[in-house]
């Protein structure tokens, strides 16, 4: 069973601007004298991308899916992940108002994304689409998009990662990698697939996120990357736990339906395994009951399931970082919490509409700016 468009109407509009060749100047944001590609470092100043593909990329995210995933949704696909660890750069910025250029620190993650497509019986290289309800319309769309959210000080704090050109350009150079794309020129068909036994990787996708103006009082961060499955599942709830087992009993829910109590850290289950865990363990069965619960609803060919929010596969990594608003340094972002918790990246399924409303991020508070020798020549990265 194929899902709705995996596009927001922001993505419709980027991926029509990237189908009709449009640089990421389409933006508002960006003066028009100065489209991405011609920020590009020259190759002659960058080592080739072929000596060493994965050079700093030791993060990495499997292409992976439940049993439940795939029986829900047979045109599932998951990229594979992998990403440098978060970064800092000071870089002149062009106002494109007013067009005074200005030092800002610009936050930046580099990604790596190869199709490596999940395994099916029959054909260990992939799974062939198989829409119970309208023929496939060409090849999916690979359209991901990257949120920043901050939750500490004064509350929550959501930025979307900007378009900026010259910042770009100056990564390009300190990474390497000429080939970077940003959140627009990345923007078309799922890359070609990579099958498991294959030596090369095909067609992998270098990208890079920007975000500037982030609160320098920041101490943690979590990104939300979206685009990188076209997974999705219908929910409602939550509900309590009387709720589902009496919906069971009735034929509404079947025992193998997925279920989720709603904290962050736990995975989703099944109402199978809540019954039998609440059989041999009381305190298990304790909390089981007095949970309240989000459970999935297949769909069907007369549309979305009522009284249910469509919820996507969305790639989740945490942060920490000792909040500093005047010397602020890449080397201070964890992955590890001040509690030693670790903050692997998780595939989890997220609201399309966020549950949480959280006020837009304001400008933060003008912080000193050490003075540097060269504003455009950045120090080299950290593989």
């Amino acid at each position: 069973m194929t899902g709705p468009s995996p596009l927001t109407p922001i993505r419709i509009l980027l991926a029509a601007l990237a189908t009709a060749g449009v640089s990421a100047t389409a933006t508002a944001q960006q003066p028009a004298a100065q489209p991405p590609a011609a920020k590009v470092a020259p190759a002659a100043k960058v080592a080739p991308a072929s000596v060493k593909p994965l050079r700093g990329f030791k993060i990495r995210v499997a292409s992976q899916a439940s049993g439940e995933e795939r029986n829900q949704q047979t045109d599932l696909w998951v990229l594979e992940v992998r990403f440098k660890p978060l970064r800092l750069i000071r870089i002149g910025l062009t106002d494109p108002k007013t067009g005074k250029k200005s030092r800002q620190l610009v936050w930046y993650l580099l990604y790596r994304a190869v199709n490596r497509p999940l395994p099916s019986k029959g054909d260990p290289n992939g799974v062939d689409p198989q829409n119970q309800f309208d023929a496939v319309r060409g090849k999916p769309l690979f359209a991901p998009e990257f949120t920043l959210v901050t939750n500490d000080n004064d509350g929550q704090r959501i930025y979307s990662d900007n378009i900026l050109p010259e910042a770009q350009a100056a990564i390009a150079i300190r990474e390497r990698l000429p080939q970077l794309k940003n959140s627009v020129q990345v923007v078309g068909p799922i890359p070609d697939a990579t099958p498991y036994a294959a030596k090369q990787d095909i067609s992998p996708v270098y990208g890079v996120v920007t975000w500037v103006g982030v609160d320098p009082r920041t101490d943690f961060a979590t990104i939300y990357m979206s685009g990188f499955s076209n997974g999705y599942r219908y929910v409602r709830g939550p509900v309590p736990f009387t709720t589902l087992t009496q919906a069971l009993a009735e034929g509404r829910v079947r025992r193998a339906t997925a279920v989720w109590n709603g904290i962050t850290t736990q995975n989703w289950t099944n109402i199978h395994d809540l019954l039998e865990t609440s059989k041999t363990n009381a305190v298990k069965k304790q909390a089981i009951e007095a949970g309240n619960w989000f459970y999935v609803v297949k769909p069907d060919a007369a549309g979305p399931p009522a009284s249910s929010i469509l919820w996507r596969k969305t790639l989740v990594q945490r942060y920490w970082r000792p909040g500093d608003a005047v010397e602020q340094d890449e080397a201070e972002f964890f992955m590890q919490g001040p509690n030693d918790e670790v903050f692997e990246p998780r595939w989890v399924y997220r609201p399309e509409a966020p549950a949480i409303t959280a006020k837009p991020a304001p400008a933060p508070a003008p912080v000193p700016v050490p003075k540097t020798t060269s504003a455009d020549s950045p120090r080299p990265a950290r593989n």
